[in-house]
């Protein structure tokens, strides 16, 4: 029987993977690996790159002359039918050339209307409908061209005209470049130099307006200063501009998929980081951006300021979007594509600029048939024909199992997905939700921890500790009494102790044991670490009895600073998964401890500096006493707070942070009253006067600090270099 049973189980499996196998087969063909003249990667949580497989290979380019038509010239657009029917807006050579898949040529049109008189100008967009008619953006006859499916003139749409004022900008000439209808008609055209958006068109052809234009929020600091400039200055100060769009595609519901860039500005500068929208009828952006980072290209790239060959972030001009939500982009600085799900997060990479095989030279616009990627170069006027990989049929494999609710083949083919790549946090969290429907929560935590999901590993985790306390109700309930019986216990035992005081007691709050020695030192060391408690409760008297009686201890200031590193440091590596956020693998050390104890030796440096040339009454000491036990709040706040984070949800997180704020808040205030108010007997305006000078001077002493490092290191580079090439001369 337990054989048959062990025999069932193999044969399910066996059918399992041969019907994940047959999924990857349907999606299409791949191509055998070869060496490509790139190397391929993904980001992470933290927005760095990583190896990954080959997406996709080259697998030929296509040029005008293969297609029989001479020499493409500046080709700039290209749209694919459901069918495999190629459109080519040939611009140098004013035609739309028009192929089919495997390709042969089926037709060119270059001339139209009564008698074939009416002719292209420079024609750089071209969109198909679903019925067949053929809309070309005529950009230097300033107008839109519809056309049937045999390429017979139906009408012209010339530019956009309102009787209202001020609904067209000033001076507006109308040069379009791209344009795409939707499934109810409405037109939507991308105008050169137009900053307001997609140019709406009805139905008839009649102008309603624009739609989704990018917002761009000037500084507070910009603006401030635009309102005191003079009209001199604001004629010279550059314009807030948004981005104009360069590209779009249209989904199956109408939705727009929109591109833009802002190749000559930084993001300070006007530019803006919102490069691929997802636009409806009115306007609104509806685009899911739930992945690791913006859906923006590439996330790290070199700045305009190194020497590297392309500097600045991706440059896109087109997006197609395919099936189940997904869409790619195509960067013209780099010449990559990047692929993203319908929630954003980004699936894989391909292509690179440059003159080898596989790679293009200016690309201008992208498009699918099936799962195979084309993209037209206008340099090399040429279409470049990208083939999947086995590792990318096997992610929409993934994705079509899962949107037909297949989940434990959606599991078996994540599972693929990790052995080819061990860096895909997507497929950990593919085979999480798998787990998470199952109700295998403790399973699920783990893979979506693995995939940096916090969101999902919130929800598992909720179902996984319901789970938990409805198993041990009986326990908890135990811990529960045995915790409010300890409190209580403790809270009585506190108050007799208040109520018949010892002889000790009183001379332990009014003054430090006396004597010498190490047991006296570590005596006098205890009594401080307990009065601490009585400062932060009483501050105004606790910080002058630590100046006045002596209670509190060089030693004692600097256990205290020693446990507020320790709680940094152990919250930055024992916060609970849901809300710590940092790198465990890049946590240094040395740093951690360097970036506490280095802005207190500076505070307290600064402030001491400042309060000797304004009157103050403490020393460097008092200050350094009174800083350090103004932080005991962060001790008692921040460990337990980061043992506690480890049992709540992200919903839950709101009372984490409140209370986390709450103690860093307490502390900063003690800081402001023990060591500058009490400490150097200043009024209340002086003291934040004091203090506001203080952070000033540390970010100068900082400033100061970095330019003697930077200096050091040019110095000792050049000395350096001369030696080497002394030595070398000799």
């Amino acid at each position: 029987m337990l054989r048959k049973v062990w025999r069932g189980k193999w044969i399910l499996l066996i059918g399992l993977l041969l019907a994940a196998n047959g999924i990857v087969l349907a999606q299409g063909g791949s191509i055998t690996n070869f060496t490509v003249p790139y190397n391929n990667y993904i980001y992470d949580y933290w927005g760095d790159s990583i190896p990954g497989p080959q997406a996709y290979l080259p697998s030929k380019v296509i040029s005008g002359d293969d297609l029989k038509v001479g020499t493409l010239r500046n080709p700039g657009d290209m749209f694919i039918t459901e069918d495999g029917r190629f459109y080519i807006a040939d611009t140098g050579n004013n035609r739309i050339v028009v192929v089919d898949h495997n390709p042969e040529l089926l037709q060119t049109i270059s001339s139209f209307g009564s008698d074939n008189q009416e002719t292209f100008q420079t024609p750089s967009g071209v969109f198909v409908t679903q019925q067949g008619d053929i809309y070309v953006a005529d950009t230097g006859n300033a107008r839109i061209v519809h056309l049937d499916p045999e390429g017979n003139l139906k009408r012209f749409i010339g530019e956009p005209r309102s009787s209202v004022e001020g609904i067209l900008p000033p001076n507006f000439s109308y040069r379009p470049l791209k344009v795409g209808v939707d499934q109810h008609g409405r037109m939507y055209v991308v105008s050169r130099d137009l900053f307001e958006g997609f140019i709406s068109f009805s139905e008839d052809g009649q102008f309603r307006g624009f739609v989704g234009a990018p917002r761009v929020t000037p500084k507070l600091a910009d603006y401030l200063w635009s309102r005191f400039a003079t009209k001199e200055q604001r004629k010279r100060m550059q314009a807030f501009l948004p981005t104009e769009y360069t590209g779009f595609d249209l989904d199956s519901e109408g939705f727009l998929y929109a591109v833009s860039h802002d190749e000559d500005k930084e993001e300070d500068e006007g530019g803006i980081a919102t490069k691929i929208r997802k636009l409806n009828p009115k306007g609104e952006d509806l685009l899911r951006r739930l992945g690791f980072s913006e859906p923006m290209g590439d996330v790290e790239f070199p700045n305009r300021w190194t020497e590297a060959n392309r500097r600045g972030s991706s440059r896109l001009v087109d997006v197609t979007v395919q099936d189940y939500g997904v869409y790619s982009v195509l960067d013209a600085n780099r010449g990559r594509v990047f692929t993203y799900d319908n929630n954003g997060n980004l699936l894989y990479v391909f292509g690179y600029i440059g003159t080898d095989d596989g790679q293009v030279r200016r690309p201008v616009a992208l498009d699918h048939f099936g799962r195979t990627m084309f993209v037209l170069d206008s340099e090399m006027n040429s279409i470049t024909v990208y083939e999947p990989t086995d590792y990318t049929l096997l992610i929409w494999a993934a994705l079509d199992a899962y949107d037909r609710g297949d989940y434990a083949q959606t599991e078996i083919i994540w599972g693929k997905i990790l052995a080819m790549n061990a860096n895909n946090d997507l497929a950990y969290t593919g085979i999480g939700r798998t787990l998470l429907r199952r109700e295998q929560y403790e399973e699920a935590m783990k893979n979506f921890k693995l995939g940096q999901n916090r969101a999902e590993y919130s929800k598992a985790f909720e179902l996984y500790r319901k789970e938990v306390i409805y198993a041990n109700f009986g326990t908890f309930s135990w811990i529960v009494l045995g915790l409010l019986v300890l409190v209580v216990g403790l809270y009585k035992f506190y108050q007799n102790r208040k109520i018949e005081p010892t002889v000790y007691d009183e001379v332990a709050v009014t003054t430090l044991p006396k004597g010498k020695g190490l047991k006296a030192s570590i005596r006098r060391t205890a009594e401080s670490l307990k009065f601490a408690f009585n400062v932060i409760m009483h501050p105004i008297e606790g910080f002058d009895r630590l100046k006045t009686d002596g209670m509190g201890t060089v030693s004692s200031a600097t256990i205290i600073l020693g446990l507020v590193v320790a709680s940094f440091v152990f919250s930055r590596q024992y916060t609970g998964f849901i809300f710590n956020t940092a790198d465990l693998s890049k946590i240094n050390l040395l740093m951690e401890i360097g970036s506490v104890v280095v802005p207190f030796l500076l505070w307290c440096l600064v402030n001491w500096a400042l309060t000797t040339l304004m009157e103050g009454k403490g020393t460097f000491r008092d200050v350094y006493i009174a800083s350090a036990f103004a932080l005991v709040p962060i001790v008692l706040t921040v460990v337990p707070l980061t043992i506690i984070s480890n049992f709540l949800i992200a919903e839950e997180g709101a009372f984490y942070r409140l209370f986390m704020t709450l103690g860093l808040s307490w502390a900063v205030i003690l800081l402001i009253i023990g060591a500058v108010m009490v400490t150097h007997d200043y009024s209340f305006k002086k003291t934040i006067f004091t203090c506001i000078s203080t952070i000033m001077g540390m970010a100068f002493a900082l400033f100061i600090g970095m330019l003697f490092v930077s200096l050091s290191e040019q110095v000792i580079l050049f000395v350096r270099q001369v030696v080497t090439e002394v030595v070398h001369r000799t």
